[in-house]
């Protein structure tokens, strides 16, 4: 069941909704990002934590903003 929420949490709501929203968003806004470097895959320690810090906190925000949203389709 760890392991479970483990794959849940960190791979697919950090990783996958919190990288490719920022992504998204610093494309939209005209600065251009990899997704190599907002991933954090760099050599600097201090760079890589504070991706994912980055990610995991942007990543819970739209994983909660569409699942409120599918709730409100589903329950209208």
């Amino acid at each position: 069941m760890e392991t479970f929420l483990e794959i849940i949490l960190e791979r697919i709501i950090i990783r996958f909704f919190g990288l490719h929203t920022r992504y998204f968003f610093f494309l939209l806004i005209g600065k251009r990002k990899t997704i190599k470097y907002l991933s954090g895959d760099t050599k600097k320690y201090t760079t890589s934590l504070s991706q994912d810090f980055f990610n995991a906190v942007v990543g819970l925000i739209s994983f909660s903003l569409i699942a409120i949203g599918i709730a409100y389709l589903v329950w209208k």
